[in-house]
């Protein structure tokens, strides 16, 4: 009977969810000039009527490996900015955050302007919105339904 000293070797790994890159490029983006609001999908405007908090993942999509990550925003720009100016301050700031956060290399961003507005009637839409979400919240909540949608709280 021959006895072998075989090791067993094991790998540790770091991962990251797609949804990680995808809120750490919304917060990166926050305070660039020219980009009013990442712009979300017909999903996320729906889940915003639902929930109280940001979708902090709205307007982001990421596609991420084990070293690597791109990523796709959808913005509205702001009228009368420079969207390229904006595009390549998105793009540092996406970056740096990333690579310093996770020690992912970002091989591409992607910046589609889904629509322009100037500042103010941006503000008067958000507005708008805000009454109109707020008046779903209430009816939902008058009906037995919670912020998560369960019918118990």
């Amino acid at each position: 009977m021959a006895e072998t000293n075989e090791q067993v070797q094991h790998e540790n790994t770091l991962a990251f969810e797609p949804r990680v890159l995808e809120r750490i490029a919304n917060n990166s983006v926050q305070d660039v000039d020219g980009i009013l609001e990442l712009k979300g999908d017909f999903t996320s405007g729906v889940k915003s009527l639902f929930s109280s908090g940001d979708d902090k993942t709205k307007g982001v999509s990421a596609e991420v490996g084990q070293k690597e990550v791109a990523v796709d925003l959808s913005v509205i720009a702001e009228y009368g900015k420079d969207i390229p100016a904006a595009f390549n301050q998105a793009i540092e700031k996406i970056k740096a955050n990333v690579e310093r956060m996770t020690g992912l290399t970002v091989v591409e961003v992607n910046m589609n302007v889904s629509d322009v507005m100037t500042r103010a009637d941006y503000q008067k839409q958000q507005t708008e919105e805000q009454r109109k979400q707020a008046e779903e919240r209430r009816r939902a909540h008058q009906n037995g339904e919670y912020a998560d949608g369960s019918r118990v709280e």
